[in-house]
């Protein structure tokens, strides 16, 4: 295949680099802005509110899409007798206690990249976090891409038509449908080959895909197309968000000068938890997405009682802007101050309610460790402004301090 343009990125992403002035005159003037069939909710309060009732604002906007993909899964499923069923039986396999091997490996990965490219420049997309990502996706759930260029193109398609094709392009849709159909058969030879492992007496890796293959269905477990489904729907929600979520964290700390210093003190000095205040904090400033989409299941009055009560119509798409509820400061202490060490509830990057980011603690580890990898090294510098790809950080080169 040839090599591919750039596309241009979209409305909602440039909305999302210029946001922070927009939304606190929304949260000021018009909390809660009604255009055509999208309603913006803007303070914090209300946007909780919203994604915390998940009876009167249901993800079904995703649902249509994900069955053309491969099938339900528990990303787009709200709270049915299937989601409760599938997000079990998942919980029972990816499982608490997995989370600090997972956080080690990504550290052990990353220092090795950090390594490999001395000191020359990197690309902290292309080079670090893309790579890394999908080794732990291959080694933690048991599911492999064909190469490393071949599994970001299908997350990548696939989510941008799930979760942030509003508008239903018919290009984005087209690209993930094809991914689509060069991923199913894909992983569902995944599936054949480890339960033919299984039954003979050849060891085998204790992962995600051989636990969820070990379960059985009469003991809460999953068949094999949901499991499809669901690994599928995993692989799609964890490799683009975590990758564009790094190349944030390290954009906004590039710009941060004194703040960067801090964070690759505390790198050097071994101190992850410090490093991870710098990495949600900077987060905040510059989250891997602006808003979440929800759907009105039935008319409902949103922030009743107050001066900014308004009646959510059914049917209405409801932006639920979760990086302006991080800046209301009618909640938040000292909101536009960047101040590491907030407390976890001043933070809404993986969601509220229901859709709770299902890989938050994993997620909690994974970001700190690839940022500790790349900080605790020499000085960094940019070499090169932050590239796009659509929706998706396609580059960002940096270089040590006192190398060309």
């Amino acid at each position: 295949m040839g090599a591919v343009s750039p596309r241009p990125r979209g409305l909602s992403d440039a909305l999302g680099d210029r946001s922070g002035w927009v939304f606190a005159l929304l949260r000021r003037f018009r909390p809660i802005l009604s255009t055509g069939p999208f309603t913006v909710v803007t303070r914090s309060d209300d946007v909780r509110a919203v994604l915390g009732d998940h009876e009167h604002f249901t993800v079904a906007h995703y649902t249509p899409k994900m069955a053309e993909i491969t099938g339900p899964f528990i990303l787009g499923l709200d709270d049915t007798a299937l989601y409760r069923y599938d997000h079990a039986a998942l919980r029972a396999v990816m499982r608490r206690d997995d989370v600090p091997a997972i956080g080690d490996e990504v550290l052990a990965a990353a220092r090795a990249r950090v390594a490999a490219a001395g000191t020359g420049e990197l690309d902290v997309v292309h080079d670090l976090a893309d790579p890394v990502l999908d080794g732990i996706v291959a080694s933690y759930l048991g599911a492999p891409g064909p190469d490393t260029a071949t599994q970001l193109r299908w997350a990548r398609n696939l989510f941008e038509h799930i979760f942030l094709n509003a508008s239903n392009d018919a290009a984005i849709r087209a690209r993930a449908l094809a991914d689509a159909a060069e991923m199913r058969p894909h992983v569902d030879g995944l599936i054949a080959a480890r339960k033919a492992l299984l039954a003979t007496d050849t060891p085998v890796r204790d992962d995600v895909l051989t636990r969820l293959l070990q379960a059985k269905e009469q003991d809460g477990g999953l068949h094999d197309l949901a499991i499809r489904h669901n690994l599928i729907g995993l692989i799609t929600g964890w490799i683009p968000t975590v990758s564009k979520a790094f190349a944030m964290v390290v954009e906004e700390l590039l710009r941060r000068p004194e703040e960067l210093a801090a964070a690759q003190r505390a790198a050097r000095a071994g101190d992850q938890q410090l490093v991870a205040s710098y990495v949600f904090e900077a987060l905040r400033f510059r989250p891997q997405t602006w808003a979440l989409l929800r759907v009105c299941a039935a008319d409902r009055v949103l922030a009743a009682g107050t001066g900014r009560e308004t009646v959510i119509r059914a049917g209405t798409r409801v932006l639920v802007a979760t990086r302006s509820a991080m800046f209301d400061g009618s909640v938040v202490p000292d909101a536009g101050r960047f101040r590491p060490g907030r407390a976890w509830g001043d933070y809404l990057h993986f969601g509220h309610g229901l859709h709770t980011c299902f890989g938050l603690q994993i997620n909690r580890v994974q970001l700190p460790a690839l940022t500790m990898a790349l900080l605790e090294g020499g000085d960094l510098v940019r070499a090169g402004n932050l590239r796009w790809d659509g929706p998706y950080p396609a580059g960002l080169r940096i270089r040590r301090a006192g190398r060309s």
